[in-house]
């Protein structure tokens, strides 16, 4: 209200330029990196201190699953799982503060069952520094969407208050794009091959950039196809594009296959909803028509013909024998599995690799836990489908819950980004709609006068 008049979209468009400006500096200055990090958990673990609505913390987790690979990418100094720590700590403090909590017991017992073969990494390395960084590195991602599942499961929501933590979201991946972008423009030369490309994804891994990116395209194209924000629908459709467009020039697969798959996910629901699947049909024709017509071909050209025969490959790599190595580990050790982290010593043939599909590393390191944990994680979803009220919320469990579950199939756990969308994915919808933020502002300004 402090603002006056100016609207939502005009407060996006400053807060989208200060980001662009914040990620050029916070990669020229470690500090102010580090000083974003540090001061974000601050302001969250706060508000998870003070908030009397759970509804406050929820800004907070969104802009970390947004951030984390920018700090990554900009050397912030702070430990290499923040990301994921810092959102355990907020949601955690904000539960505890909490008089009554319900439905605690899958989302609990999908990280208890793990913490067994936690005995046999300390058996193999003993109690030493090396057993801790690999227990840490690989159950900081399984407790995290322990607590991302138990925290929303108590939130209602309805669907107006989706843009409340997409945008959040949203924020700092697009500081990943400006930085991927700068990369790629200022690069005196780019050899487009058959691999995945550190140059044309801001110097940092591909892999976790090309997710990222995918992520803020995934949402705001659910955004702008299932919520009525009409003022501001033709930048935020823009601002997808750009986020595909640089995703595709990471040349990291991984991140479009999240995207394609989660987005057809969501528009397939919406045949059950004609009037909302008419306008989806019109915005997707606009936005492929506009990527096939003019985009690929100049991505074509741009590459020297490696555009095409870059995302028509299927090979999998090696994660194909990753996968079956580790499912050879879980039928030799069906109990408890390796230990977490041991799978990268012992594979047959495959050592010092580390997994790259969630899937078939929870069985391998943690046996019969593990295949639990997998059972609990798909029925939350499933009853989170089927409790959604309409068609146009159901699309928005799946596409959600789509994207994390295609991440974790080539990726691992790696970002804390899956978490936060398998939570939010499992929150209770109302039916009940409130009215648009801008038309509220509006009143409110009139009212004042």
């Amino acid at each position: 209200p402090r603002f006056g008049p100016m609207s939502v979209t005009t407060k996006r468009f400053l807060l989208v330029l200060l980001h662009v400006i914040l990620a050029l500096g916070m990669r020229r200055f470690e500090l102010l990196s580090t000083a974003h990090a540090l001061m974000v958990f601050v302001l969250g673990f706060y508000t998870a201190l003070t908030a009397k609505d759970l509804k406050k913390v929820i800004p907070y987790v969104a802009y970390i699953a947004g951030a984390e690979v920018l700090w990554r990418m900009t050397d912030a100094g702070v430990f290499w799982e923040f990301g994921k720590y810092a959102t355990i700590a907020i949601l955690g403090i904000a539960l505890l503060r909490t008089a009554k909590i319900k439905k605690a017991g899958l989302p609990i017992i999908f990280f208890l069952v793990l913490i067994p073969s936690v005995l046999l990494t300390v058996d193999f390395f003993g109690i030493t520094e090396r057993a801790r960084e690999l227990i840490s590195f690989n159950l900081s991602g399984p407790l995290a969407v322990s607590l991302c599942l138990l925290y929303f499961s108590q939130i209602k929501m309805n669907l107006d208050e989706i843009k409340n933590w997409v945008w959040p979201t949203v924020y700092p991946i697009l500081g990943i794009l400006t930085l991927a972008v700068y990369s790629t423009f200022t690069a005196t030369e780019i050899y487009f091959g058959s691999e995945s490309l550190f140059i044309t994804s801001g110097g940092y891994g591909p892999n976790q950039v090309s997710a990222a990116l995918s992520l803020g395209a995934l949402l705001l194209m659910m955004l702008v196809i299932s919520v009525s924000d009409k003022k501001g629908r033709i930048w935020t459709l823009a601002l997808a594009i750009a986020l595909v467009i640089q995703s595709f020039l990471t040349f990291s697969r991984g991140g479009i296959y999240n995207f394609g798959v989660a987005l057809a996910a969501f528009v397939l629901h919406l045949l059950a909803k004609p009037e909302k699947f008419s306008r989806t049909m019109i915005i997707l024709v606009l936005v492929g028509g506009i990527l096939v017509g003019f985009f690929f071909p100049q991505l074509e050209e741009f590459t020297g013909g490696m555009f095409s025969q870059r995302f028509l490959d299927t090979d999998l790599a090696s994660r194909g024998e990753l996968m079956q190595a580790d499912l050879q580990l879980f039928l030799d050790n069906p109990i408890f599995g390796v230990g977490p982290g041991i799978a990268y010593y012992i594979r047959p043939g495959l050592r010092s690799l580390a997994a790259h599909t969630e899937y078939t590393r929870l069985l391998a390191e943690h046996g019969a836990g593990g295949a639990i944990a997998l059972l609990i994680l798909i029925f939350v979803l499933v009853r989170a489908y089927f409790k959604a009220p309409d068609a146009v919320t159901r699309a928005w469990v799946v596409g959600l819950a789509a994207w994390p579950m295609v991440e974790m199939s080539h990726a691992a756990m790696r970002i804390v980004s899956i978490a936060f969308m398998l939570g939010i994915a499992t929150v209770s919808w109302q039916e009940d709609q409130l009215v648009e933020p801008e038309k509220v502002s509006a009143n409110r300004y009139v009212n004042r006068r």
